[in-house]
C-alpha cells in the first residue's frame, strides 16, 4: 500500500487518523510529505503531531512500515524508530516485482540549482538546533503552518505529461517509477517506463494498491 501527500495538521485532515486506525495491509509506503510540517530535532513540530506520530509507531508494530521522507518532514529515524526510514538522499528506492523493477521516491530528488542547495541546508543538523532555538514559543513554525494552509494543494499542473516524461527519463534501470510531491494522481507511459504520480491523500483520501501484480487507486 502506498499513500503520499497526506499533509496532515491536527485539526485539518483527521481523515489520515481513521485510515491508521483501519489499515489492513502487510506493508506500507509513506511516501512523504504525511505531515504538514514534522522535523525531527524541532520539537514544537513534535508536540503538534503527537497523537499520529504515536499511532504511527503503534501501526509500525504490527505491519512492516517505510516512510520516504518528503520536503515537509524529514529528520524521522529518532521518530519514529521501528519504521525503515530513507531520507531524500538515499532515494529513489529500488523493489522487485513480477513485473520487473519498480523505483520510489518522494519526488523532488533529482532536482538541482536553488531548490537543492535550500534542501541541503533545511536538513542540516546545526540549522535544524537554530531553528528549534528560535523558535520561542512556536512563532516559527506556527508561521510556516498558516503559510502551509493558504496553499491550494488540488490544483492541476499544466503539461504534466511532459514533466512526467522527463522524471522517468531519470530512473534509468526500472520500468516503473512511483512518486508523490506533485499530487497529479495520473500514470503515463513514455520512453517504455511507467510513471505513476500517486493522489494526494488530502485532496482526495485516495492512495494506491498492489494486487495480484496490479496498482489500483482506492479511496476511503
Amino acid at each position: 500500500m502506498f499513500i503520499a501527500d497526506v499533509h496532515y495538521h491536527r485539526g485539518i485532515r483527521e481523515e489520515f487518523i481513521a485510515f491508521l486506525k483501519d489499515i489492513d495491509t502487510p506493508q506500507l509506503f509513506l511516501m512523504g510529505d504525511i505531515f504538514d510540517l514534522l522535523v525531527g530535532g524541532v520539537e514544537a513540530t513534535l508536540e503538534e503531531n503527537r497523537d499520529v506520530i504515536s499511532l504511527l509507531n503503534t501501526v509500525s508494530q504490527e505491519i512492516e512500515c517505510i516512510y520516504l521522507e518528503g520536503n515537509h518532514d524529514f529528520h524521522l529515524q529518532s521518530i519514529f524508530p521501528s519504521i525503515k526510514v530513507i531520507p531524500l538522499e538515499h532515494q529513489p528506492i529500488y523493489i522487485q516485482s513480477p513485473n520487473g523493477c519498480i523505483a520510489l521516491s518522494h519526488g523532488d530528488n533529482f532536482i538541482g540549482g536553488t531548490y537543492a542547495l535550500y534542501a541541503k541546508l533545511v536538513r542540516n543538523p546545526v540549522v535544524i538546533k537554530i531553528l528549534n532555538a528560535i523558535n520561542v514559543a512556536h512563532w516559527l513554525s506556527s508561521k510556516i503552518q498558516t503559510n502551509n494552509r493558504r496553499k491550494k494543494l488540488c490544483k492541476k499542473i499544466e503539461n504534466f505529461n511532459t514533466i512526467a516524461c522527463k522524471r522517468a527519463l531519470l530512473y534509468k534501470n526500472c520500468e516503473t517509477i512511483i512518486e508523490g510531491h506533485y499530487h497529479q494522481n495520473i500514470e503515463i507511459t513514455c520512453y517504455g517506463k511507467r510513471y505513476i504520480n500517486l493522489p494526494s491523500f488530502a485532496c482526495s483520501q485516495e492512495f494506491l494498491c498492489y494486487k495480484n501484480d496490479e496498482f489500483v487507486t482506492l479511496r476511503m
